[in-house]
């Protein structure tokens, strides 16, 4: 793990071949996690090439041989995830010895789950909080290493997003004739320091998919944040029922019917 992180490099038996810029998940073993519950991929990295390691550089990195070294650049850190954690097909993915290809509606769900947090780039000890001189640190040295690294003032960055526009004046009216409790857990919204009450809106089938009229009323659900989340990331089966939706949820049937 560790020579993968400071080289930007991992190794292969197989000569594997994909787009440059493509997201790279580097997975650690789970008998080299820090503790028990740690997730097995926090980091990931964009694909360069693919080339056979004709002069041993694996040997050196890793101390033994491999045919192939994939070239990486980027890596940075992510929120922890297991594949099996955020998976929405029943592909059996592990345990993967050198490298698995994650399934169309998977990836879907994994690129939802990165896009969902904003790691600060470029830092320089990104990579060596979790390595010391004498190897992987505990969890509780890490911690510490960080809050050194992160004492002081938080900053701005600027970048540029590419986003869906959602149109707010149909949000506003599906509040409107729905109201703000949950269509799930039937828990109403909170109150705001405005006054009004709080829900979100879920698009049952992901706008990421740019299929037609995913944008109009028969695919919004209003949701508490709790509901919303567990759409998103729990064990959901969902149907639609033409008008409303069935959803499934840890065995337990929701039907919705507007």
């Amino acid at each position: 793990m560790e020579g993968v992180l400071r080289n930007q490099k991992h190794a292969t038996s197989n000569n594997l071949q994909f787009q440059p810029g493509e997201i790279i998940l580097i997975q650690q073993t789970v008998g080299s996690l820090a503790t028990p519950t740690q997730k097995t991929i926090r980091w990931i990295m964009n694909y360069v090439e693919t080339y056979p390691d004709l002069n041993n550089e694996s040997d050196a990195i890793w101390g033994r041989h491999w045919n192939y070294i994939i070239r990486g650049e980027n890596v940075r850190p992510v929120e922890g995830f297991n594949i099996s954690d955020l998976q929405v097909t029943n592909h059996n993915y592990g345990p993967a010895v050198t490298h698995a290809h994650v399934q169309p509606l998977d990836e879907i769900e994994v690129l939802n789950w990165i896009g969902e947090i904003n790691p600060i780039q470029n830092e320089e000890n990104d990579l060596a909080v979790e390595f010391g001189p004498n190897g992987a640190r505990n969890i509780d040295e890490i911690i510490d290493q960080l809050n050194q690294q992160y004492a002081g003032q938080p900053t701005y960055r600027t970048t540029i997003s590419r986003s869906i526009n959602r149109p707010t004046a149909l949000r506003n009216a599906i509040i409107e004739r729905d109201g703000t409790t949950c269509k799930i857990c039937q828990v109403e919204g909170f109150i705001k320091r405005t006054g009004e009450r709080y829900c979100e809106l879920h698009h049952m089938v992901e706008l990421n998919n740019q299929a037609p009229n995913t944008l109009q009323s028969w695919n919004l659900l209003v949701l508490c944040p709790t509901c919303h989340k567990q759409i998103h990331h729990g064990n959901v089966v969902s149907e639609f029922l033409n008008p409303g939706w069935r959803i499934t949820i840890d065995g337990q049937e929701h039907l919705i019917l507007n």
